[in-house]
């Protein structure tokens, strides 16, 4: 019995009632149209698989650095909060700058947490385009598998018997 279907190209003349076939003997070839063309969408899917893997790479890295930017930027703000804070106590600056440095803060420490939010989407695609990965490599075997059994060997020597399998016929 055959692994996969498809359309008999090749039967051997001891494909009959009562053959007599030795291991390792191919005993008929499948038309490997399918099988191949299977196989050639799984190698491209994979392709794919492998393409995207190193795109999450680039934005995981990418959203590193933006969260290292973003938390240089609230450092810089305090400084500049605990300046204006200091100016105001000495009486050279206003109760507003002070304000403002507290606002830039404020808006620094939100990027922070939007940039904490892109990094964990950014290791969750990461995570989804593995598996993704791993499922096409999946594919890749099983198709190459499905296009190897396209030439049916025998496993062993032994004595046919109800074969219904000819040239051209489909199984």
């Amino acid at each position: 019995r055959s692994p996969v279907g498809g359309t008999v190209l090749m039967a051997d003349a001891a494909l009959t009632e009562g053959g007599a076939v030795t291991a390792g003997q191919i005993l008929l070839e499948i038309d490997p149209a399918e099988a191949q063309a299977a196989a050639d969408r799984a190698s491209a899917d994979l392709q794919d698989a492998e393409a995207e893997l190193r795109d999450a790479h680039r934005g995981l890295a990418l959203a590193q650095d933006e969260l290292v930017a973003a938390e240089g930027q609230v450092t810089l703000r305090q400084t500049a909060m605990t300046r204006a804070i200091d100016l105001q106590t000495r009486g050279v600056g206003t109760a507003a700058a002070v304000e403002t440095a507290e606002l830039a803060v404020s808006g620094a420490q939100a990027s922070v947490l939007s940039r904490r939010q892109s990094l964990a989407q950014a290791e969750t695609r990461l995570d989804q385009t593995d598996t993704r990965l791993a499922r096409a490599r999946i594919s890749v075997t099983e198709a190459d598998r499905d296009l190897a059994d396209t030439t049916v060997v025998a496993a062993f020597d032994g004595v046919l018997s109800d074969v219904t399998i000819s040239n051209g016929g489909r199984i």
